[in-house]
């Protein structure tokens, strides 16, 4: 049995419980932030920024051939990965970016079930209207709930716009983007359990052999 097909459903279930950490983590600096993550919001909010990169690299290498996405697209994308890098301490951004890279690019040379990949480039494709749905709603309600803890005068006595390396809604008011990213994070989690566990999936004919 192919190593990849044995090993699948482990892959996808670290990815669902790697998610549902990185919504835990959107939530606790949305409902109690301490002066010490300023470095944190702002990072977080430039991720859901650089999200809008991802999700369109996700359905690009999901439905294009196996090696113009290595070696094309990879190096494409991995160029904004740099640029939003350099706009914040770390490399967070990056790491992340070949982290994904690595995991969606697992299947780059070896042919895998039809069932398999017609969920990968299905969840790409959900997970690009999700962004777009989620960052409307969040958008325009004032980020569902509100500020919660990242109130204007925890910004202020935090000194985080003092640490502001760029502008923008997200990082200028960040509990819109922190907010988006706590639904996002819950939903694509939801989205991809529901296509694990889904017994048949037939996109033959979007799928690229």
């Amino acid at each position: 049995m192919n190593f990849l097909k044995k090993y699948d459903k482990p892959f996808e279930y670290a990815g669902i419980i790697m998610k549902l950490i990185i919504a835990y983590q959107f939530s606790v600096i949305w409902f109690q932030p301490e002066a010490s993550d300023v470095s944190k919001i702002s990072s977080m909010a430039i991720l859901m920024v650089f999200e809008f990169i991802m999700v369109h690299s996700g359905v690009f290498m999901a439905v294009m051939p196996k090696r113009l996405s290595l070696f094309l697209l990879v190096p494409f994308y991995g160029l904004f990965a740099w640029g939003f890098s350099s706009a914040m301490e770390g490399n967070d951004i990056l790491i992340i970016y070949l982290l994904v890279v690595l995991n969606r690019m697992r299947f780059a040379f070896s042919e895998v079930d039809i069932q398999i990949r017609s969920r990968a480039i299905l969840f790409s494709i959900s997970a690009a209207i999700l962004y777009f749905i989620l960052i409307f709603i969040t958008l325009f309600s004032n980020g569902v709930f509100g500020e919660l803890g990242l109130t204007q005068e925890f910004l202020n006595s935090s000194g985080y716009f003092e640490t502001l390396t760029a502008s923008g809604e997200f990082m200028e008011r960040p509990h819109t983007a922190i907010s988006f990213g706590f639904f996002y994070y819950c939903f694509l989690a939801v989205v991809e359990t529901l296509l694990l566990t889904t017994k048949k999936i037939n996109m033959t004919k979007i799928a690229i052999k």
